[in-house]
């Protein structure tokens, strides 16, 4: 049976949490003179079946982002009674912060991946969010809350980052883009190196691997490693001070080749033949180094890809 979608996991945790019931809920998300099925909303939240069928067990993609207000305002609202609902004060808003940050997240990464979507880049924004540094925790609150709810409402974790970094950058004077990584120590990969007509990639944390196994496409547009990642073949498994669109992987022949994406934090390669470090590039506070390429840089089995401080895949041979 499947999970829950999207929207019903924020419903859900909405009357849960924050005491707002599904019909306080829609009326607070949805803009109600937009038409649908031929009547307002405003007509339709009352009616039980429609509410539960339409709005709070909508399929993901569903329901055309017309239908929505303005979902910073209405996260302020929600973010709001979720604090009061708390006690208020740190108290209150510490408790949102934990609550949307763990229990809330990991519901809505669960509800994503029941209906085949990526979890990930709703995992990296709520990992970027917690390293900002605020002036008041009840904006960080209010960008969890936002995140939270604009995905439930939208189905799409990128979609939803678009509206907290509008927010984020007009209000606040944040980015999900700008945070800059500390101490770069690239780890050490191992083995021979030769071109392969298929490749693949493997997270390592820590010197262990982690799966999954992420296959290269083979397609002219490649693949797109970041925390926000487009297209069809995309790895969104990396640590927060990936770029959205860090970098790009393709086939050329038999050749396989990376470019950076004009990233914030820096691109290198480790060569599994020799261990030597090639920038692509450096992070923004870095001097260029020794060992600048030109790009495309070609990459071969058993070399490391890092992306920004930490991020590091190794490069591997797959079965055809």
């Amino acid at each position: 049976m499947m999970g829950e979608t999207p929207s019903s996991a924020m419903f859900g945790d909405l009357r849960r949490f924050c005491g707002i019931a599904h019909r306080d809920a829609a009326r607070l998300l949805l803009n109600r003179t937009a038409l649908y099925g031929g009547k307002s909303l405003q007509q339709r939240i009352d009616d039980k079946t429609f509410l539960s069928r339409e709005i709070v067990h909508a399929q993901p993609f569903a329901l055309p982002h017309e239908l929505f207000a303005d979902l910073a305002s209405s996260a302020q609202t929600v973010a709001a009674r979720a604090i009061a609902a708390h006690g208020g004060g740190r108290g209150g808003c510490s408790e949102v912060i934990a609550h949307y940050r763990d229990t809330a997240a990991l519901a809505m990464q669960e509800a994503l991946e029941a209906n085949g979507i990526d979890p990930m880049p709703y995992a990296n924004v709520v990992q970027k969010i917690m390293s900002f540094t605020m002036r008041q925790e009840s904006d960080r609150a209010l960008l969890l809350v936002m995140q939270f709810i604009a995905t439930g409402c939208l189905t799409s974790p990128q979609a939803a980052a678009e509206k907290v970094d509008a927010f984020a950058s007009s209000s606040l004077s944040l980015s999900l883009d700008t945070m800059v990584a500390t101490n770069p120590s690239p780890r050490q990969a191992s083995s021979t190196a030769s071109p392969l007509p298929q490749l693949g990639l493997i997270r390592l944390v820590d010197g262990a691997f982690r799966p999954p196994i992420h296959k290269l496409s083979c397609e002219d547009t490649g693949t797109v490693l970041g925390c926000l990642p487009t297209g069809t073949s995309a790895i969104a498994d990396v640590d927060p001070d990936v770029s959205r669109q860090h970098a790009r992987i393709w086939r050329d022949g038999g050749r396989w080749y990376l470019v950076d994406l004009g990233s914030t934090n820096g691109t290198c390669v480790i060569s599994g033949a020799n261990k030597a470090i090639y920038r692509l590039r450096d992070s923004a506070d870095e001097a260029p180094g020794d060992n600048a390429v030109s790009e495309p840089f070609e990459i071969r089995n058993s070399d490391i890809i890092c992306l920004g401080a930490t991020t590091r895949f190794l490069v591997m041979k797959l079965a055809p």
